[in-house]
């Protein structure tokens, strides 16, 4: 049973008045008074927002009169800081002995209690309460960094997967595709990362044009074809170290050992149980080499396989983009050699099967087709 695709749902009255209102709670935490007046606008215009929702109108007014009264000691504290400045100068030219040291000393506390209030802050104690105030307001971006920084401090890694689950899930919402895909990567088989990383690159696919590289999995794959409901796609840059069979054998592909390879370690190294499920069984057909009368074998059903002579031309202004020989899926001149594409070209003559030097770029149907 497919499991069913998460919808972006719009914010209720509702859910706006309790964002709102959890807002109010958490200002209070903020140490400085231009962070509250910020708060306190934010807050006045989603009440602003919801009319007469309620006892919004109320709300907003209160809001309203409190970034009034933060803005104003604002105001007052900048000019009390001027005349302590002016006072103190003054002060300084007029004042000896025991007068000078008093005030001197008056500075002096002053100063360590501004310091002592911006040291903690950078204290664990101080950087743990601004990442718990940052994911309350939901800027979980910041709180899961500040988490992470924090390392093994109290919850703060398990706080900061959240946090970085969180963000990841808001980006998806936003379409913010690589802060989302980056995001869900890191965060491996938490809770349901690898199963939204999926839906989030479907989505990418679907929404490109043929001839464009797209991530799927672990590598860059370039989009050759594309129908109502799947996408054909080719491994962007070619992988070296791969024969087509590992002994100078008379083969054809039913039997080799790339092609069980590909349908084995190659798609459990790069697809996570979700992407694997989105690649298509595919029925096979290897063509003959009529030149040279070798027999292409029977027909298969693999998820990955590689082109044949005819799509390797068909798509080759999208392929052409490395100059590597790689391998197609049909014979060559004897029976113990395959085809080759070398700078564009298809090498009807093939190569012997048990070459490495030769590279390959495997391709698959991938589904973009809506789960239900």
């Amino acid at each position: 049973m497919a499991e069913k695709k998460a919808k972006t749902v719009a914010k209720t009255d509702e859910e706006k008045y309790l964002e709102a209102k959890k807002l109010t709670v958490a200002t209070p935490c903020l140490m400085r008074d231009k962070e509250k007046a910020e708060i306190y606008d934010s807050i006045a215009k989603i009440y602003e927002g919801l009319g007469d929702y309620k006892d919004s109108e109320t709300l907003c007014r209160e809001a309203k009169e409190q970034a009034k009264k933060y803005k104003e000691q604002i105001k007052v504290q900048k000019e009390k800081d001027k005349q302590q400045r002016e006072k103190a100068e003054s002060e300084k030219e007029e004042s000896k002995g025991i007068f000078r040291k008093v005030i001197l000393s008056l500075i002096l506390v002053l100063i360590i209690a501004g310091i002592g209030g911006a040291v903690y802050l950078k204290t664990k104690p101080g950087r743990y309460a601004r990442a718990d105030f940052y994911e309350k307001i939901e800027n979980y971006e910041k709180s899961y960094k500040m988490f992470h920084n924090l390392k093994d401090y109290k919850d703060s890694v398990s706080r900061s997967l959240e946090s970085r689950y969180k963000f990841a899930v808001q980006s998806k919402e936003n379409n913010q595709y690589t802060d989302a895909k980056d995001a869900f990567r890191a965060l491996g088989d938490y809770k349901e990362s690898k199963l939204l990383l999926t839906e989030l690159e479907i989505d990418n696919i679907k929404n490109s044009e043929i001839g464009t590289s797209v991530l799927f999995g672990e590598y860059k794959w370039l989009m050759v074809e594309k129908e109502a409901d799947k996408v054909l796609l080719v491994k962007s840059e070619p992988i070296n170290g791969y024969a087509y069979h590992e002994t100078n054998e008379n083969i054809t592909w039913e039997e080799s050992t790339l092609r069980g390879y590909l349908n084995s370690d190659f798609i459990d190294e790069t697809f996570c149980q979700q992407m694997n499920e989105k690649i298509l069984n595919t029925e096979i057909v290897v063509p003959d080499n009529e030149q040279y009368r070798t027999k292409g074998g029977r027909k298969t059903t693999d998820k990955l396989f590689l082109l044949n002579g005819k799509q390797a031309q068909e798509y080759r202004e999208i392929l052409d983009n490395y100059t590597r020989d790689w391998w197609l899926i049909s014979p060559g001149n004897s029976q113990n050699t395959a085809q080759y594409v070398s700078y564009g070209e298809v090498m009807n003559y093939g190569y012997e099967v048990s070459n490495k030097n030769i590279y390959i770029r495997p391709a698959m149907w991938v589904s973009i087709k809506e789960t239900i």
